[in-house]
C-alpha cells in the first residue's frame, strides 16, 4: 500500500508498536510533523492525518515513529 487520499485523509501503511509515537509530514524536506491517527482501512492497520493544501502535485510522504523518519512514497495532493 502506498500513501492515498480517502475521504479527505492522507493514509499511509503502518505495522509499528501500538504506543509509539507517530507523526507524518508531506514535502521534499520532513520538516513539518503532524500527529497521525492510527485507524483501520480495507482489513489493514493505517496511520493518518488531514492533508495539507491540495496544490495538485506529487509530493513526498514521511512516516516517523518514535525517532526514526522513513519516507513512504509520494501522493497527489
Amino acid at each position: 500500500m502506498t500513501p492515498l487520499i480517502r475521504n479527505g485523509w492522507l493514509i499511509v501503511p503502518y505495522s509499528g508498536p501500538e504506543l509509539a509515537r507517530v507523526f507524518i509530514a508531506v514535502g521534499d524536506r520532513a520538516d513539518v510533523w503532524r500527529p497521525a491517527y492510527l485507524d483501520w482501512h480495507d482489513g489493514r492497520r493505517v496511520a493518518k492525518v488531514r492533508p495539507p493544501e491540495a496544490t495538485g502535485r506529487a509530493r513526498a510522504v514521511w512516516l516517523r515513529i518514535d525517532d526514526t523518519a522513513t519516507r513512504i512514497g509520494k501522493v497527489v495532493i
